[in-house]
């Protein structure tokens, strides 16, 4: 009988060291908090009403965008192949690398080619050329073609629209 218990005890030990570690573990995959017929939103409840600015535009303005809350929509060019942690929009001649905030979402993978609405704060950041190539690798790219310091445009996002156009 008291091996029976402390079996009993042990596996719920083990159960519980098991869901204490995965508590905290950041998502594996992206899970929308709102699906309509054509789109699914990922973060917060995406706005009713926002202004949205073309990703170029932004890049043009970016000092008076600098630190601004925005809404913004694109297609998405790359999507972080490893978890979906991040993707590029394209905007122009530049691109800006949209993260998210508290890093507490992710989109989906195959996301690359779809429309894209978002919300966040517009960031204008110095990148060493050693975090510019590791940006690169992470994005699929070839990190040997990345040659000194970059200028990185972002944006950290609060809630993605992402629009089924396939």
């Amino acid at each position: 009988m008291k091996s029976l218990i402390t079996t009993f005890v042990g596996l719920l030990l083990l159960v519980n060291v098991g869901i204490a570690q995965n508590k905290d573990a950041p998502p594996e995959l992206a899970e929308p908090v709102e699906s309509g017929k054509n789109y699914e939103v990922y973060g917060s409840e995406f706005p009713e009403e926002v202004k949205f600015f073309a990703p170029g535009y932004l890049v043009r303005n970016a000092d008076v965008f600098k630190g601004q809350q925005i809404a913004a929509r694109g297609e998405v060019k790359q999507v972080c192949q490893k978890k979906g942690c991040f993707f590029i929009l394209p905007a122009g001649d530049q691109s800006i690398r949209v993260t998210f905030k508290d890093y507490k979402f992710f989109i989906p993978k195959d996301a690359a080619g779809q429309e894209v609405q978002l919300v966040g704060t517009f960031q204008v950041k110095d990148l060493s050329e050693e975090k510019a190539k590791h940006y690169a690798e992470d994005a699929g790219e070839d990190p040997n073609e990345v040659e000194g310091a970059q200028k990185e445009y972002g944006i950290v996002a609060t809630s993605v629209k992402i629009i089924d156009t396939k």
